[in-house]
């Protein structure tokens, strides 16, 4: 296995805690893993290689190594690198991990499968950096070979603030995570994120806040946007795996696509 460590940034402060972030996003992963390796064997070109822009943990990629995949991530967290290459270091050359950001990494090879999931790509604040990502992604697609773009989308003037919680636990460790979202409008195109994380300590609570904001895009400026890229749509599907339109009713999709 080969490190290759490039470049760093501040993360808010729920991305600082690698063991903590891991626990609260782990259900569910099993499923989504399914669903990618799904997705590959019904629109892909056949070959099990993968990469995960913002990896992460590397629990995504943990399961597909599960599922016979060789696999490739990067992530701009030292702190999220460092855990997953932790994570993988048994499956020795199958994995790797490198410290790199989206809108610069050019991987050294190519991919039948390169997935963006959990509105990760919307960090990126202006199309200028998307397009430039979706760019990079293409150039290292395998003929024949998909993206998936995980992405919730915005209905402007339709949507009020939300509140999600949910409790967490995995053995001795539990958490509950609360998660609130600020719609953004037409015009700023930013949504507002706010996660609160309660975990247990000695007696008392210890209670982490992280917020920042995500672009965001309804389904006019998500199909303009793939439009300039080198990129097509070939199908969307919902969070639960059945094909899903676009321009649907339905907002949090996997947008499969492949170079033109």
């Amino acid at each position: 296995m080969s490190w290759r460590l490039r470049v760093t940034s501040r993360a808010p402060a729920l991305y600082r805690d690698p063991g903590l972030y891991d626990l609260i996003h782990h259900d569910g992963t099993d499923d989504e893993v399914w669903l990618l390796d799904r997705l590959s064997k019904i629109h892909g070109c056949g070959v099990k290689t993968a990469l995960e822009p913002g990896c992460g943990t590397g629990r995504y990629l943990a399961g597909l190594l599960r599922r016979g995949w060789a696999v490739e991530g990067y992530d701009v967290s030292r702190v999220m690198t460092a855990y997953a290459r932790k994570r993988l270091s048994a499956w020795g050359s199958r994995a790797e991990v490198s410290l790199a950001d989206m809108t610069s990494y050019r991987p050294a090879r190519r991919f039948g499968l390169i997935f963006n999931l959990l509105s990760t790509f919307r960090h990126l604040m202006s199309d200028r950096q998307a397009l430039a990502h979706l760019r990079l992604m293409s150039g290292a697609l395998e003929p024949g070979g998909i993206f998936v773009l995980g992405m919730d989308l915005a209905l402007y003037g339709g949507e009020e603030p939300e509140e999600e919680v949910w409790k967490c636990r995995r053995g001795r460790n539990r958490a509950t995570h609360v998660v609130m979202s600020l719609p953004a409008s037409a015009l700023e195109r930013r949504e507002r994120i706010i996660n609160f994380v309660t975990t247990p300590a000695g007696r008392h609570e210890r209670v982490l806040e992280s917020s920042y904001d995500l672009r965001s895009y309804d389904a006019a400026q998500a199909a303009g946007l793939i439009a300039r890229s080198p990129l097509r749509l070939v199908q969307a599907y919902g969070y639960d795996g059945k094909p899903a339109s676009l321009d649907g009713p339905e907002r949090a999709l996997w947008l499969v696509l492949k170079n033109r």
